[in-house]
């Protein structure tokens, strides 16, 4: 069977959900049957992560949003590599991506949604614009894969075909939580905090889809009552001087540490005493999956594909969004109850284990490839898919 060669076309200027979905889907593949290639618009700094996972990884950079010279640069590239699938994930790589393979003469594109566009874009004009991009080229993606039902009802609602949509859960690498627990405390002691004290973290992107404010109001509503626990803001973005600020209005900037970016989220996972979701949307929830993993209690607001994750009162909590109120009784309750938590995380451990590996996430993914490929030939039996031997 031949080997697929199958080129991912992503932004890669932040290492977000997209990315490290990426990331763990590329080092599962089975490498006799798909060679996966990484193609980012921006050099840094997925090119150099994915380089270190042992992923072949380039960038042919944009100059500027407008820089569609770089749709001929990728269609060369695809052809000089024989691309048999371009993959795409997000708006501008798709644009690009999809075009380059229209170019090259690429019979199966395959397109990754992870979120929502109206929640990823809180300006009008960004939002629109990016809207028209995507809907303008979405039918040159012959198939969509969405990482969670939430994300194929929404698809459906904006007009593509359900049989054009399969769902394909984010997995988790296995050497990312076989273990993971071994490291605990060297992250802890390293930052400077002692093993008694309660860490409450959200770990994602600066960005207001995140529910950053939500998380840092309930913060001072419980300093209020105990100072035992520390919270922690993981992650880059373009709302961290805004966080800052609120941080500082709200006069709780001594219990609260802006991390910046982590690059091995799993080093600081068995860490935390606690992880908070309070996102206004999630496609998914991977940090949520990365702290059930590690054994790690989770609070997640239940939008989008996080009720698909955790089931509340079983393996976490879930609270409504936009809920200053509600997040806050969700970690107290956490807190108050030590024992009722650690259950709930060892129950979320096994459900990972069980259904959310990148393993699994792999094999559904070159099933999918397969049977897209085989589609593509059956359309087009004169095409460059048949072998002149």
């Amino acid at each position: 069977m031949k080997c697929l060669r199958v080129l991912h076309v992503i932004g890669g200027g932040e290492f977000g959900g997209a990315e490290r979905h990426i990331l763990n889907l590329a080092t599962a593949m089975d490498p006799n049957q798909v060679e996966v290639s990484v193609c980012c618009l921006f050099a840094d700094p997925f090119v150099k992560v994915a380089r270190e996972a042992g992923i072949r990884a380039y960038s042919i950079p944009m100059r500027h949003k407008l820089d569609f010279g770089i749709v001929t640069k990728l269609r060369d590239n695809i052809i000089k590599e024989n691309i048999d699938i371009v993959h795409t994930h997000g708006v501008r790589a798709n644009l690009v991506g999809r075009l380059a393979a229209r170019m090259a003469g690429v019979e199966t594109v395959v397109t990754t949604v992870h979120s929502l566009l109206a929640q990823d874009y809180p300006d009008l004009f960004s939002r629109l614009a990016n809207m028209f991009i995507e809907r303008a080229s979405r039918g040159l993606t012959t198939h969509f894969i969405a990482v969670s039902g939430g994300l194929q009802k929404a698809l459906v609602q904006q007009g593509i075909p359900e049989r054009k949509i399969t769902v394909i859960y984010n997995g988790l690498n296995p050497r990312l939580f076989q273990g993971a627990g071994g490291g605990a405390g060297k992250w802890r002691d390293k930052a400077g905090f002692s093993p008694g004290k309660l860490l409450v973290a959200i770990v994602g992107r600066l960005h207001p889809v995140k529910g950053h404010r939500y998380f840092l109001k309930a913060a001072a509503e419980i300093l209020k009552e105990r100072k035992d626990v520390h919270f922690l803001v993981v992650g880059s973005g373009p709302e961290k001087d805004r966080l800052e600020e609120y941080t500082r209005k709200l006069g709780i900037s001594d219990h609260v540490t802006f991390t910046g970016f982590v690059s091995d989220v799993s080093e600081l996972m068995p860490d935390l005493n606690l992880l908070i979701v309070p996102s206004l949307w999630e496609g998914f929830g991977l940090t949520a999956l990365e702290a059930m993993a590690v054994g790690v209690p989770v609070v997640a607001t239940s939008v989008g594909g996080l009720p698909e994750i955790v089931e509340h009162g079983t393996t976490g909590l879930l609270v409504p969004p936009a809920d200053e109120a509600g997040l806050t009784r969700g970690i107290v309750w956490m807190l108050d109850h030590p024992q009722e938590a650690v259950e709930m995380a060892a129950a979320a451990r096994a459900v990972v284990e069980e259904k959310f590996t990148a393993s699994a996430m792999a094999r559904r993914t070159e099933n999918l490839y397969r049977r897209l490929e085989e589609e593509a030939k059956n359309r087009n039996p004169e095409s460059r898919f048949q072998n002149p031997e």
